[in-house]
């Protein structure tokens, strides 16, 4: 068996490394010499090196394996990139429906062109009704699915999506038919419109989510998934070892524990792995289970590292760049943790208590040992890709899986008996809610507990964190007893967090203060900090794979702001507004403004309005020039004209720290700049934010000779207008301005001294 996970491991690992480290180019050459390394410790016929060749040989072979799903897929849909094509294919999901398209995946079956799967989006009508298994025709333009937002993107290749097309004319269909390979997919829209039928409706989202790992409907519910997501409780509703279990209980539990239950249970363990996707964690722990379940069959047993090491290289085999796969990196890495800790830290916990408490608290104390577990392995992932880390999912796990279980367990009956009898079913589905219910309140309690998760952008808490690791790898090398080696780091590491908490306020509190532009995409998110006091003016952004209103919460935590005294929208444009809800319930807004009568063309007004009441926020118009003072902080509000468009009618601001002043245009034209210079004396502005994202339309002549220079930042991303225009770069340069852009510097902070 140990021989398997040599293999499997080095398979693995090359597959990782061409991911990451070795270009596509040198993996002949590399798999040839790994090759030749293992024929040469071969030739010495040592026993003890027997496990070493069979990884050196794996890892040529890995190297290969990736190199030739390489040149059938991410090579050939490079070579489609930008083409207009006659496309035919097969749809494999239910389209998702949005206002004005519908996004499906499919299967590329075109003569003449590669088999690959690819994500299709149409306007058209024809589409919206298709089913799995369907045959579709049409023209589309392709491109590459490794790029997004003008940047490398490896999220649809390690889905095994390799293609993006566009419909340039209406669909035509075949008619809807049995097909085998589209049964899964059809029973997970049965299940989905199931749920919704027999669940409430402040509980069907999250059941949908909890069984079948359906998030669209979460993310919708910015409290609940900010919830669930600062409890450190996501990983409930990403399907994977736990839901497997869950499952395999409850069917043991059902037909007890026999041989011809155990290969029932991985039969049904299969089934569903199809139903939800098969994604990376779903297969990982469909493996494992199986092979768990099996062992006892075949009178063998069980190894978690052969098993955990096999299943990764399936899942590698069938898709190498599924490595790149966040969730496969989370699953794997949380089961390592489970795997070669929980035990050790469950003694730790358990053995100074009497044989009374620990029989009574041997599942709080599992649940605690597991999540420490996990989290010692997976906080670097948390951090890198999410920017943030939940301190509390220790006990929200104790606090909430037993719910979990309740409510996967009960989902599964409740549908069940519905199809018996629907009032049946629908009565199981009102009991099992009420465990969903106690689950959201616990959620929102803990996420509302002060540090529950902080926020890994600002470079101390980034340090913060490697300290913690390094803290804990030098424990459990010392030769302490073990809860010395627990105890130790975990004290040291929370003062550490007290202090570079502390400090990281302190800096972001002392002097005059800090005015920062926010890398939102194509959009505008800019805060001013004073003291303790914090001003926002804008929160919208287009062409991110951020939310702006996350991007911006995520910031203002990490620098240890938790209240906005003031939010400016200057307008109530999709990229100046657009992240404001989400901002909402990631900070306490004390008092948005707007102009009067605002156009509302992205139907953005009365979400905004509505959230506003919920959080007992106040909304106040600009509907004249006015000084608003907070703090340290000084900002003279313009009101818009009367007539105009909806970038004339914006809010424009100058917004001073002392003597530092910051002039804020918005998407005003040149005639408001002309207006605003000749009124206002700006020969004292320090920072100007180039209006309309560097648009030819704006930063006027007028208004860079009033200003007569400094610094200029452009708040763009990835566009279709050409922002920033060439001619409005040379004008600020030519008038002295040193330039900034958002979409090359990120983030750009000022500190005022």
């Amino acid at each position: 068996m140990r021989r398997l996970a040599a293999g499997c491991l080095g398979f693995s690992a090359a597959v990782f490394a061409a991911n990451y480290i070795f270009p596509l180019g040198s993996l002949l050459l590399l798999a040839a010499l790994f090759a030749a390394a293992g024929a040469g410790l071969l030739l010495l016929r040592r026993k003890w090196l027997r496990g070493v060749v069979i990884g050196l040989f794996a890892f040529a072979l890995g190297l290969l394996c990736f190199y030739g799903h390489a040149l059938g897929s991410t090579e050939k849909a490079r070579q489609l990139d930008g083409q207009t094509l006659e496309i035919s294919g097969r749809v494999l999901e239910y389209p998702r429906l949005y206002d004005d398209y519908c996004r499906t995946e499919v299967l590329l079956e075109t003569e003449g062109l590669p088999r690959l799967r690819a994500l299709l989006y149409d306007s058209g009508e024809a589409l919206r009704g298709a089913v799995p298994g369907q045959r579709f025709s049409m023209t589309a333009r392709l491109s590459a699915a490794d790029t997004r937002y003008g940047e490398p993107y490896d999220y649809y290749n390690s889905q095994n999506i390799y293609l993006l097309m566009n419909a340039r004319t209406e669909a035509e269909l075949s008619e809807p038919g049995f097909v085998l390979s589209a049964l899964p997919a059809r029973l997970s829209r049965a299940i989905l419109d199931r749920i919704d039928r027999i669940f409430p409706a402040d509980t069907a989202v999250f059941m949908k989510s909890l069984t079948l790992g359906d998030k669209s409907g979460l993310y919708e519910d910015e409290a609940l998934y900010l919830s669930l997501s600062r409890a450190g409780l996501m990983h409930i509703v990403a399907v994977s070892g736990m839901h497997i279990a869950f499952l395999a209980s409850l069917m043991q539990l059902l037909l007890g524990r026999t041989r011809k239950s155990a290969l029932l249970s991985i039969a049904l363990i299969w089934l569903f792995v199809l139903v939800v996707g098969a994604g990376p964690s779903a297969v990982r722990a469909g493996v494992m289970q199986s092979l768990l379940l099996f062992a006892p069959v075949a009178d063998r047993e069980n190894d978690p590292v052969t098993s955990l090491s096999l299943a990764l290289a399936l899942i590698l085999l069938a898709n190498p760049y599924a490595a790149a796969s966040v969730s496969l990196q989370l699953s794997f890495a949380a089961t390592a943790g489970i795997c070669c800790l929980t035990e050790r830290i469950y003694g730790a916990f358990s053995r100074p208590l009497s044989k009374k408490r620990r029989k009574l608290l041997r599942k709080p104390l599992a649940v605690a040992a597991s999540s420490v577990s996990v989290a010692a392995f997976t906080v670097p992932l948390s951090a890198l890709h999410f920017g943030t880390v939940s301190l509390l999912a220790p006990l929200a796990n104790i606090l909430c899986l037993w719910a979990v279980s309740l409510c996967f367990c009960g989902v599964v009956l409740a549908c069940a008996l519905s199809v018996a009898l629907l009032p049946l079913g629908a009565a199981a589905a009102w009991l099992v809610s009420w465990p969903a219910r106690y689950l959201f309140a616990a959620a929102s309690l803990i996420s509302r507990i002060p540090f529950a998760a902080i926020y890994t952008q600002s470079a101390f808490t980034g340090w913060w964190v490697a300290l913690c690791y390094g803290l804990f790898i030098m424990a459990a090398l010392s030769r302490a007893k073990l809860r010395f080696k627990l105890l130790f780091p975990t004290v040291l590491a929370a003062v550490t967090l007290a202090v570079n908490l502390l400090t990281v306020k302190a800096v972001y509190a002392s002097g005059r203060g800090v005015m920062s532009v926010l890398d939102v995409g194509q959009g505008q998110c800019l805060s001013v900090f004073s003291g303790d006091k914090t001003f926002l003016i804008d929160c919208g952004g287009i062409g991110s794979l951020n939310n702006a209103g996350e991007t911006a919460g995520a910031y203002l935590r990490s620098r240890g702001r938790q209240q906005i005294d003031a939010l400016l929208l200057t307008h109530l444009h999709a990229d100046h507004a657009n992240g404001v809800t989400m901002l909402m319930e990631m900070a306490d807004v004390k008092l948005i403004l707007m102009p009067e009568d605002p156009d509302d063309e992205d139907g953005l007004l009365t979400e905004i309005l509505e959230k506003a009441q919920s959080h007992g926020t106040e909304v106040r118009t600009v509907s004249q020039d006015e000084t608003l003072n907070i703090g340290g902080i000084q900002a003279r509000l313009f009101a818009p004209g009367e007539t105009g468009g909806l970038n004339e009618r914006c809010v424009t601001a100058l917004v001073s720290l002392g003597d530092y002043d910051m002039l804020v245009t918005a998407d005003a034209p040149k005639t408001v700049e002309r207006e605003l210079a000749e009124k206002t004396d700006l020969s004292g502005v320090e920072l100007l934010i180039a209006g309309h994202h560097g648009s030819r339309n704006a930063s006027s002549g007028e208004l860079l000779s009033a200003v007569g220079g400094g610094t200029a930042v452009v708040s763009v991303g990835l566009n279709s207008y050409g922002h920033p225009t060439y001619e409005t770069l040379e004008r600020l340069s030519a008038y002295g301005f040193t330039i900034y852009r958002t979409d090359l510097n990120g983030t750009v902070e000022f500190r005022i001294g």
